[in-house]
């Protein structure tokens, strides 16, 4: 997800990595398959803590300014519950534009995503594939130098696949983050929300947010 907290630097990159819990789309597929276990079936909101559903990744991230206003996103993530946290796991790009003054702004962005567990079967809430985009709108305050608070709503759609069915997704929600200054890393970044992810026409369960990360 990108997070825009503030203008951020004009001439310097900035490289985060971290950790961040999502949802596993392809749940709802691969969890109604005949061939799957009991405790493998999908239950929505019944287990929203379920590791078949909701999991962590290692998250890594860098911006790099184009202008003072206009910013590239790049990122990627390596899934943690696989028998190998694979590198690479998710990618995505996309830009952010701030409006506002050093204090208080917005900074809509859009990016484009893809994941794949490369049809590992023994995979938590998979095999599965996807890809789509993604928007958000980073709502931030910054009371102080090198600290700022903000809300982010956010809109993703996807294109699913697992065991051979293809399905849509649509995954809404909001977070709370802050970044500051911390010790030896330039930015610690604190997230916490909520989100709410459908796939298909009637699937869908309440999905848990946080995230960690330092940056440099």
């Amino acid at each position: 997800m990108v997070m825009r907290l503030g203008p951020g630097s004009a001439q310097q990159r900035m490289l985060q990595a971290g950790i961040r819990t999502g949802p596993r789309l392809s749940a709802p597929i691969a969890g109604t398959v005949p061939s799957v276990g009991t405790d493998d079936r999908f239950r929505g909101d019944d287990a929203s803590f379920s590791t078949q559903q909701w999991g962590l990744a290692f998250d890594a991230a860098m911006t790099w300014p184009l202008t003072e206003r206009l910013h590239l996103h790049t990122g990627l993530q390596g899934e943690m519950f696989l028998p190998l946290p694979v590198p690479g796991y998710g990618v995505y790009a996309g830009m952010s534009y701030y409006i506002g003054s050093e204090s208080l702004g917005f900074a809509p962005s859009l990016a484009v995503r893809g994941a794949s567990d490369f049809g590992i079967s023994s995979s938590k809430g998979g095999p599965g594939s996807m890809a789509g985009a993604e928007a958000t709108c980073a709502l931030t305050f910054s009371p102080e130098s090198g600290v700022s608070v903000g809300l982010v709503p956010f809109v993703a759609v996807h294109t699913l696949s697992s065991h051979g069915v293809s399905n849509g997704s649509l995954y809404y929600g909001g977070v709370v983050a802050a970044r500051f200054t911390w010790g030896w890393l330039d930015t610690l970044e604190l997230s916490g929300g909520f989100g709410r992810a459908k796939v298909g026409d009637s699937t869908s369960w309440n999905v848990p947010i946080v995230g960690v990360r330092g940056g440099r």
